[in-house]
């Protein structure tokens, strides 16, 4: 990246901040956390609320 940098004209003390976009859909920010394995752990995690917990149930 340097040479790039330099053909640019950026100065070796510079400060560059780049911004990076995807122009594809791709997946879901959810479906990225779904697949990702980073809940996984909660799987074994005891179920600690339920419907019996609830003060107001919700009724769209």
């Amino acid at each position: 990246m340097t040479n790039e940098f330099r053909r640019l004209g950026v100065a070796p003390n510079q400060r560059v901040r780049a911004v990076i976009e995807t122009m594809d859909e791709g997946l879901s920010i959810t479906a990225v956390n779904a697949n990702g394995g980073a809940f996984d752990r909660l799987a074994d995690e005891p179920d600690l609320y339920s419907d019996a917990n609830l003060v107001e149930r919700y009724r769209p």
